[in-house]
Formats: structure tokens, C-alpha cells, sequence
């Protein structure tokens, strides 16, 4: 199984399409192990349009803290679960709470106010 991840400075990024880049951590979801783990940056850099790449790398899971329409919408139309309102932690920590389902969710951050998803909400650019 692979969960894919917004992240920034190794850490769970809470805007999707405004993240450093995407960690891609595959699991043996029985024996709940981390296999590998590997952060990319799409070709044409990262935005709210990554939802398409991020499916052609072959997640199946992604994790995330808000996340706008059109993501939403291409990751549900490719059959891939989207788990919205994670919070803000290291990607390894991220990825073993949510295999022993005690990963505390909360709202997704861009639940319709735009459906570009824009804004910096938690993702503290330049700083």
C-alpha cells in the first residue's frame, strides 16, 4: 500500500497544493511496517494540479490537512482515499498512527471555502 503526503520541512503540510512536496511512504498494511519512503516534487512543481500526478505514482492513500474540490474530486474519481484533517506531524509518526487507527483527524482546512484551495492556512512560506 502507498500513502502519499503534502509535506514541507519533513513534516505534514496542512494546505495540499501549497506543500514543498509529495512523501511517498509504502506500508505492509498487515505487519503495519514502513517499507520505503521517498518525497518527490512533480515536474511542474507543486499546486493544487498534483492530485493527477500523485495518482500516476500509484497512491492509494493519501493524507492530508485540507485539501480543496478539484484534488479531492481527482483523487475520489481514481479510487484513492483521502484522509483530511491530519495533523501537522513527521511523516514517520504520521504514518504509524494512522496504521494502528489512532491518528486524531479534524476538519479538513479548505472544506469549500474556495474550490482552488488558496491560502496558507498552517504552511508558514519564506519563514
Amino acid at each position: 500500500m502507498k500513502i502519499a503526503i503534502p509535506t514541507e520541512d519533513g513534516r505534514l503540510c496542512s494546505h495540499f497544493g501549497h506543500c514543498e512536496a509529495f512523501t511517498f511512504v509504502d506500508v505492509n498494511p498487515d505487519t503495519k511496517e514502513i517499507l520505503n519512503i521517498e518525497t518527490l516534487v512533480p515536474e511542474e512543481g507543486v499546486s493544487c494540479q498534483s492530485a493527477g500526478w500523485i495518482a500516476r505514482q500509484g497512491a492509494d492513500i493519501i493524507l492530508a490537512g485540507g485539501m480543496g474540490a478539484r484534488p479531492l474530486g481527482v483523487f475520489s474519481q481514481n479510487g484513492i482515499d483521502v484522509v483530511s484533517g491530519c495533523p501537522e506531524l513527521e511523516v514517520e509518526e504520521l504514518v504509524k498512527q494512522y496504521l494502528d487507527s489512532s491518528l486524531e483527524t479534524g476538519e479538513n482546512s479548505c472544506s469549500g471555502e474556495h474550490s482552488h484551495c488558496g491560502g496558507h492556512h498552517n504552511c508558514h512560506h519564506g519563514e
